[in-house]
């Protein structure tokens, strides 16, 4: 067998190798989606003193959230303390194979937004250590804070880094649960910082992480 030869038999076992490595790899990622017990919009109206109302989710959000289930929903409490609470889910495989769909902090941005100020929280929940990724934004003259994490059975996360480690330990499961996204935004006032909204943010997120544990 000549060198020209060699090198083509060579060439040809390669790529058969990689081609059966990348299905093998696909396999394992071939998986059905638990189906959750609720939608979100089934989150009670009344909550710790606030009362909601739901609002609609522009068309063109929609589209690009492609999600099976969204609340989009207004918290006010009798003395004007307002919450906006939006929370996303997906069940079908295609999109929960996504890491952390959707990220706010790239959202916010990219809608005219400027994160002043980032902090990475852990709450203390009634199953351990809730994670929340809490931004300060600034646009023109209004600024907000709002805080998030995503969710996937009871292993919360805030990042694509976290996302893609829980991929890899559900790899060759026949079923992964579905993603989900909380995310609470309240106004801050000018010169305002994160610290001054920031209880009535954990208040809230707390009191919907334990609900979303029955979903």
């Amino acid at each position: 067998m000549n060198q020209l030869a060699r090198r083509i038999w060579l060439a040809a076992f390669l790529m058969s190798c990689g081609l059966i490595s990348t299905a093998w790899i696909r396999s394992g990622y071939t998986f059905e989606v638990q189906p959750l017990k609720q939608g979100l919009e089934s989150l009670p109206m009344e909550l710790v003193g606030y009362t909601g109302t739901d609002q609609p989710v522009d068309p063109d959000v929609s589209a690009v959230l492609n999600a099976d289930t969204t609340v989009n929903r207004v918290y006010i409490r009798p003395d004007g303390t307002m919450i906006l609470l939006h929370a996303s889910g997906w069940v079908r495989p295609e999109n929960v194979a996504d890491v952390a769909p959707h990220n706010p902090k790239v959202c916010y941005v990219n809608s005219g937004w400027k994160i002043l100020e980032e902090r990475n929280l852990e709450l203390t929940s009634s199953i351990g250590k809730l994670p929340m990724c809490v931004l300060l934004l600034e646009r023109d003259t209004e600024r907000c804070v709002i805080g998030f994490w995503y969710q996937m059975g009871q292993t919360m996360f805030t990042t694509t880094k976290e996302a893609r480690q829980l991929h890899r330990q559900l790899w060759g499961n026949k079923k992964w649960p579905a993603t989900m996204k909380f995310l609470f935004q309240t106004p801050a006032q000018a010169a305002q910082g994160i610290d001054s909204v920031l209880p009535r943010i954990e208040e809230f997120a707390l009191i919907v992480h334990q609900w979303s544990l029955e979903l």
